[in-house]
């Protein structure tokens, strides 16, 4: 494939060995944009698990990532700016490198806005890059997350938007939110991307015996996705009797730790933590339950229901972002958020085998001629190109 342009990928998070999913979401943008130009990500980030500085470049098709660890610093009261000067330096050095490697860089594509634009105008110089775009992921910005906030991340928020071309927004709850907040800018709702290549119904496993298999995936942070709340519920429904198995996948170790507290004190015995799974190996565990149960007080897209939709596997999740224009009934239930008597009325119905029958290949089509790779890809793409064409 010839490449036409090429786009530069900034980002604040990132998948990372010691956190695999780590804005994996941000990465398969990345890898569906590719399919149609060159995609250059450079990302730094700071690891307590190095003692050296690491550096590595990875080529997958048209994508190139290069990535700088460094280790954070064991200086307490002068953390932060150490940091910030080795962030600078590193993205410099990136810079420098990519800049010997691809003389025309046509367009920056900032993901999640801060803190990684600290840094942008630098960037933006040295490479000489004219036009840029946003694709913000972060629930910051909604009240019920409430963390945009101090001066400087409103200055450089504002200033980016203000300048973008495009800023693309993944539910209608969050474009709200920012212009709340006075950031106004070209805005359009963009999902993100599923794996429909990964993510495909299977037929059911038989089992030997009536008990459901409840699966929930995120990062376990009881703030955002009130992993207590399903803890306590389904202690509940154990203690009258169900049969079930919880599988809890995701979480950083400290989030892990407290979860398993939690369900100790609620004295639920059948909830097993498997922690952080491969990709790969998610659409087994969703194949294999009987429902993925969320419970998120808050969202901006939560790519996990749409894997389970794509999956043909049936959906229990809280009315957050825009879930209410895809899980219909067919695919799953919604509930208010935090109304666990509701949330235990949804689990009751797959226990009791009252939800209703749907087409898995149905589901699989839907979610694939909305957000598989290539349809994500090209939407990207078919404005990057638009914007070159009027260039001209």
């Amino acid at each position: 494939m010839t490449n036409p342009f090429s786009v530069l990928f900034l980002t604040s998070w990132y998948p990372t060995h010691e956190y695999p999913t780590h804005g994996i979401f941000i990465r398969n943008l990345a890898l569906a944009l590719s399919k149609y130009c060159q995609v250059i990500v450079i990302y730094v980030y700071s690891s307590q698990e190095i003692e050296t500085i690491e550096f590595e470049h990875t080529q997958t098709a048209n994508l190139n990532e290069y990535i700088v660890a460094f280790p954070k610093s064991k200086i307490p009261v002068l953390k932060t700016i150490i940091h910030f000067f080795k962030y600078l330096y590193y993205y410099y050095r990136l810079c420098k490198l990519v800049k010997k490697h691809y003389q025309n860089i046509s367009f920056a594509q900032i993901n999640v806005i801060y803190p990684v634009s600290l840094f942008f105008l630098m960037i933006k110089r040295i490479l000489r890059i004219r036009h840029y775009t946003v694709f913000e992921q972060w629930t910051g910005y909604l009240k019920e997350d409430n963390l945009y906030k101090g001066f400087v991340q409103k200055w450089i928020t504002k200033n980016i938007v203000k300048n973008a071309e495009k800023v693309w927004c993944l539910c209608e709850y969050q474009k709200k939110a920012m212009q709340q907040h006075g950031l106004e800018a070209s805005y359009e709702i963009m999902g993100n991307v599923v794996d429909t290549e990964c993510f495909k119904p299977t037929e059911k496993p038989i089992r030997s015996n009536d008990k459901k298999t409840f699966l929930h995936i995120s990062t376990l942070d009881d703030r955002q996705k009130n992993i207590s709340g399903i803890l306590k519920v389904f202690s509940e429904l154990e203690k009258e009797g169900y049969q079930f198995e919880l599988i809890v996948i995701g979480g950083t170790s400290e989030n892990i730790q407290k979860a398993e507290k939690i369900a100790r004190h609620y004295q639920l015995q059948n909830v097993k933590f498997k922690g952080i799974v491969p990709q790969n190996e998610l659409p087994t565990y969703l194949n294999n339950a009987d429902a993925l149960v969320m419970f998120s007080n808050y969202e901006t897209f939560c790519v996990v229901v749409y894997e389970a939709i794509s999956t043909g596997t049936y959906v229990i999740s809280t009315n957050v972002a825009d879930l209410d224009k895809v899980v219909t009934e067919k695919y799953g239930c919604l509930i208010p958020p935090n109304d666990e008597r509701q949330l235990k009325g949804a689990i009751l119905k797959v226990l009791q085998n009252k939800i209703p029958k749907s087409s898995p290949t149905e589901a699989y089509q839907w979610i694939k001629s909305h957000f598989s790779s290539e349809v994500i890809g090209k939407k990207l793409y078919n404005y990057y190109s638009t914007k070159i064409l009027q260039e001209k």
